[in-house]
């Protein structure tokens, strides 16, 4: 060590090598082991998996008179205005049937009595309803909150196809097709996702079924937006046809905002500079080099960017990512 300290030029050789590192090696070992990964080509589906309950423009019809049911339209038909649904022959007493007391007390007023047993109105024959039909409506579902909601259950749900009918028992239910609503409470901070007269790609299954084997497609408007109990509500209508949508009340939704193809990019990834996004993208030579991006969707934690080039604002071509490339991780 004292030889070393005595001989100087074997001192600045030392120096030079470690500067050498410092310089050199060093940072190229650093940068091996940099967290990167390869950019590739595929789909991002924001979207928002939630439950939606379904608000109808329906009526409960109860029996003028009791006797024996004959009923001539199957559940879940179209019909016109003054159609026949089924008559009663014979007579009957009067004992109001304790299964349906819930849905007279519940409906009152609202429901439609009929000797003749046609339809006042077109719209989809069914022969189930819950009571809700005159508690929740297109007219009054802003009224409601979003605890009120989360306590509408499908459990209330009652079959009114039975042979004999009592007076004043509910036989069947009209509901209007032209126009329904599904409500649902989204995370308030995907507020931004959402816009007024939207259109929305949506798949509903049944409440309970977790593989979506009975799943259906429709397509809806967001009709309005707002803030409640930490969430943001949403109300949605549409007119295409759903199954089950004249009998049930809660049911599980997936509610589509956005679906496109590109360059699949993590967030993390993306930086700014001189108010530009970017990402840096690995060179030949080894180093990282920022390339601008343009993004098309986004969910938050993952993006879809333009591939191979892009025009900016000013019309101009920019050089953006390829597929395959390799890009820093966390710049």
């Amino acid at each position: 060590m004292r030889n070393i300290r005595k001989n100087p030029i074997l001192l600045f050789v030392i120096a030079v090598l470690i500067l050498y590192a410092v310089i050199y090696v060093i940072p190229k070992f650093s940068g091996a082991l940099r967290s990167t990964y390869t950019v590739e080509y595929g789909e991002l589906q924001t979207y928002d998996d939630v439950q939606g309950y379904l608000v109808k423009n329906e009526k409960v019809y109860f029996a003028g008179k009791g006797g024996t049911e004959n009923r001539y339209i199957k559940e879940g038909s179209l019909i016109r205005k003054g159609t026949a649904v089924m008559k009663i022959e014979g007579s009957s007493d009067d004992n109001p049937e304790r299964a349906y007391r819930d849905i007279r007390e519940s409906v009152g007023g609202a429901g439609i009595t009929t000797d003749n047993f046609r339809s006042k109105a077109e719209g989809i024959v069914s022969y189930h309803a819950d009571g809700y039909e005159a508690e929740l409506t297109p007219k009054n579902m802003t009224d409601k909150d979003l605890e009120y909601y989360q306590d509408l259950k499908n459990d209330r749900d009652v079959d009114l196809k039975r042979q004999n009918i009592s007076k004043s028992d509910p036989v069947f239910k009209i509901v209007d097709r032209s126009g329904w609503y599904l409500v649902c409470f989204v995370p308030a901070s995907h507020k931004e996702r959402y816009e007024k007269g939207q259109q929305l790609k949506i798949t509903i299954s049944e409440d309970g079924d977790s593989d979506g084997k009975d799943s259906e497609e429709i397509v809806g408007k967001v009709n309005g937006i707002s803030s409640q109990g930490g969430k943001t509500r949403l109300i949605i209508r549409t007119d295409y046809y759903y199954s089950r949508f004249a009998t049930a009340r809660v049911v599980k939704l997936k509610v589509v905002t956005s679906d496109a193809m590109g360059l699949i990019l993590q967030n993390s990834c993306i930086t700014e500079k001189a108010g530009e996004k970017g990402v840096y993208v690995r060179q030949k030579t080894g180093d990282y080099e920022f390339t601008r991006i343009q993004i098309v969707s986004t969910d938050g934690r993952e993006s879809v960017v333009t591939p191979s080039y892009f025009y900016d604002s000013k019309g101009n071509a920019v050089e953006t990512v390829s597929n395959y490339d390799v890009i820093l991780r966390k710049p």
